[in-house]
């Protein structure tokens, strides 16, 4: 916390919490009288970075492996992803995703992609810099969030009134709630095109077939979201919510046991042979997740790879 005077605030981000050595940061953003907070954590490097000609063209990439969620004015988080195979806070896992305020919720999905300026221009301690990195690209991740091939999906725009100002906030407890689930995988090409670096991203759909939470996987490098990325593949169809407005993909739900699938548990070499694992087979077990809601071993299946897997899975 001492820390805090040398962070100013950057157009709209004012800094709520903040600690170099545990790597913790937390922001909030306001625009037009809407807030939203980000709560970030930093991991280690990543496993499979980006390469120094990605951060030629692009040197705001992450190259950390880093937790993120924001988190609506009501404390409900809309956005996470997770850096490694499990969170670094012990205490985040899926949400249920229901009670809220369908226009605001859009709303504020939106302010994620208005919040990239302010990241551009935070200034932070060189032990959190990356932070400031994954703020811009979780904005950026906004574009394109709805896409999916051979269904009619409306425009996602946040709602405006009078001179273009999105909807004022207060406390809002609406009635919406994710009835639907898909995924995609996707991918980008490493090692000179010899393999795939693989990250999975969850949606979850409104009723008004509205995309209102993310989640997304990064395994040991570049997030789903990443602008690095591309879209493999898109699960046909959708998964009908069961009504617990919740899904398998980073905890279980329920809690009744202690199990997470994050990530596969066994260690992780970029080959995935010999009983290991790496992005790709951590994609599987992610993929799978989603599309059966229930747990999948972290040990056994795509977790225990005895072969080269150097390429991205199928979608269902």
């Amino acid at each position: 916390m001492d820390d805090l005077e040398s962070a100013p605030v950057a157009h709209g981000l004012s800094i709520v919490d903040m600690d170099e050595a545990a790597g913790k940061l937390v922001l909030k953003f306001e625009k037009d009288g809407r807030t939203i907070t980000y709560d970030m954590r930093l991991g280690p490097k990543m496993e499979t970075p980006p390469t120094p000609e990605e951060l030629a063209a692009n040197p705001e990439l992450p190259t950390y492996q880093i937790d993120a969620q924001v988190l609506d004015a009501n404390g409900q988080p809309f956005r996470m992803q997770m850096g490694g195979d499990a969170f670094i806070d012990a205490s985040w896992a899926m949400p249920r995703v229901e009670g809220f305020d369908e226009a605001g919720r859009l709303a504020d999905i939106r302010l994620m992609r208005d919040a990239v300026p302010a990241f551009r221009a935070l200034e932070l301690p060189e032990g959190l810099a990356e932070l400031r990195l994954a703020g811009i690209e979780i904005g950026l991740g906004v574009d394109g969030l709805s896409e999916k091939p051979g269904a009619e999906i409306p425009a996602n725009e946040a709602p405006v009134i009078g001179g273009g100002a999105l909807a004022p906030q207060g406390l809002e407890f609406g009635g919406s709630a994710v009835v639907n689930w898909d995924y995609q995988i996707r991918n980008k090409a490493v090692a000179l095109g010899l393999g795939d670096h693989t990250a999975v991203l969850l949606r979850g759909w409104s009723s008004s077939t509205n995309v209102v939470f993310t989640a997304a996987s990064c395994n040991h490098g570049a997030c789903a979201g990443a602008s690095s990325m591309n879209t493999h593949c898109t699960m046909s169809g959708f998964r009908p919510d069961d009504g617990t407005h919740t899904r398998y993909f980073y905890s279980e739900p329920s809690g009744s046991t202690s199990q997470v699938s994050g990530g596969c548990s066994t260690e992780y070499a970029w080959d995935s042979g010999n009983n290991q694992h790496n992005c790709n087979d951590d994609a599987e077990l992610q993929r799978d997740a989603i599309y059966n809601d229930s747990w999948q071993s972290t040990t056994a299946g795509p977790c225990s790879t005895r072969g080269f897997h150097n390429r991205s899975p199928g979608c269902h």
